[in-house]
C-alpha cells in the first residue's frame, strides 16, 4: 500500500496532532518570552539550548551545496527568527501575528516558481492569492492596523522562511535532518547573540528580573518545539506524503487562537477571524493542489 493510500496509524495521528498543538502553544510561549527579554536575546537563548542538545550531530554538508546551504541557514535561522521575534515584541495582540506566520507556505510556492522554475497550476496560485489576501484583510480591523508594523515584520519573517524551504529543496538530499537542526542552531545562536550585544540593551536586567515561566517558555521552544516536534515530523514525513500531513498542521493557528484567549486575554474580532479563515483556506488550497498534482504525476 502506498503512502498516499495508507491510513494514519493511531500513534502517528496522535504525534501529528501533538505537533500542531506544540507549535500552536509555542506561538503563545514565544510572545510571553519576548515580552520578558529583548527579542534577539530570546532567539539566542533558545538556540543555545538547541545547540547544547544536538551539537554532536554536526556534519559537513555536501561540498557542492555549501553556498546554498549557508544561504538557507541565513534565511531559515537568523533572518526568520530575528525578524519574527522583533515583530512579536511590537505586537499587542498575538492572533493576527499567528495568521501571518502561516504565509510561509504560499510564499514557498512563489519562490519555487521563481527560483526552481517549478510549474504552478491555477489552483495553487489561487491558494497563494487567497492566503495573502486574508492576511492583508486583517488590517481593516483598527486594532490590527494599529500594530501593522508588527504584522509586517512577522509576515516578512514568514517570507524568509518560505524562501529558506525552497533552498532546502534546491540542495536535494544528502543532509541529515538532525545535522540540519545542529547547523541551524550553530548559525543562529552566535549571530543573534552578537546582534543582541550590538543592538539591544538591558539583557542582564531582563535575565535577573524575568519570571520563571518566561525561562520555561524559552526552554519549551528549544526542547519541545525545535527538537521533539521536528523529530516527530521527520518520522512522519518519512512514512506519509507531506501533502497528507500539512492539512493537519492547519490546526496550529486554531490551537494558538484558543490559548491566546485563555492565557493572554487576546481579543479575536470578526475581522481577524475572517482574515484567518481566508489565509488558512489559502494554505489548505495550496496543500490540496500539491496532493492533486502528485496524484496525477
Amino acid at each position: 500500500m502506498s503512502s498516499a493510500s495508507r491510513a494514519f496509524a493511531p500513534l502517528d495521528l496522535l504525534q501529528l496532532l501533538s505537533v500542531a498543538l506544540i507549535w500552536g502553544a509555542n506561538n503563545i510561549f514565544a510572545k510571553i518570552a519576548v515580552d520578558a527579554f529583548p527579542p534577539m536575546m530570546t532567539v539566542a537563548l533558545r538556540f543555545v539550548i538547541v545547540l547544547a542538545c544536538v551539537f554532536m550531530w554536526i556534519r559537513p554538508p555536501p561540498r557542492h551545496t555549501w553556498r546554498v546551504f549557508a544561504l538557507m541557514l541565513l534565511f531559515v535561522g537568523p533572518l526568520h527568527f530575528g525578524i519574527q521575534y522583533a515583530g512579536l515584541k511590537l505586537a499587542t495582540d498575538i492572533a493576527p501575528m499567528v495568521v501571518a506566520m502561516q504565509l510561509w507556505a504560499p510564499a514557498s510556492v512563489v519562490f519555487a516558481a521563481l527560483v526552481l522554475r517549478e510549474a504552478v497550476g491555477p489552483l495553487r496560485w489561487a491558494g497563494v492569492a487567497l492566503a495573502f489576501a486574508g492576511a492583508a484583510s486583517m488590517n481593516f480591523d483598527p486594532a490590527v492596523f494599529a500594530q501593522s508594523w508588527a504584522l509586517f515584520l512577522v509576515a516578512l519573517a514568514s517570507l524568509c522562511y518560505g524562501y529558506g524551504t525552497v533552498l532546502v529543496r534546491r540542495m536535494g538530499g544528502g543532509v541529515d535532518p538532525w545535522a540540519m537542526q545542529a547547523w541551524l542552531a550553530l548559525a543562529t545562536a552566535p549571530t543573534m547573540s552578537l546582534g543582541s550585544l550590538v543592538f539591544e540593551s538591558g539583557q542582564i536586567e531582563a535575565a535577573v528580573n524575568a519570571p520563571w515561566y518566561a525561562w520555561a517558555c524559552i526552554a519549551f521552544g528549544a526542547i519541545v518545539s525545535s527538537i521533539v516536534a521536528n523529530a516527530f515530523m521527520f518520522r512522519l514525513v518519512q512514512k506519509y506524503e507531506v501533502s497528507r500531513t500539512t492539512p493537519y498542521l492547519l490546526m496550529t493557528p486554531v490551537f494558538s487562537f484558543v490559548l491566546a484567549v485563555l492565557m493572554l486575554d487576546s481579543r479575536i474580532t470578526p475581522q481577524i477571524l475572517l482574515g484567518a479563515a481566508l489565509t488558512i483556506g489559502g494554505v489548505a488550497l495550496v496543500a490540496l493542489a500539491e496532493r492533486r498534482f502528485k496524484a496525477v504525476a
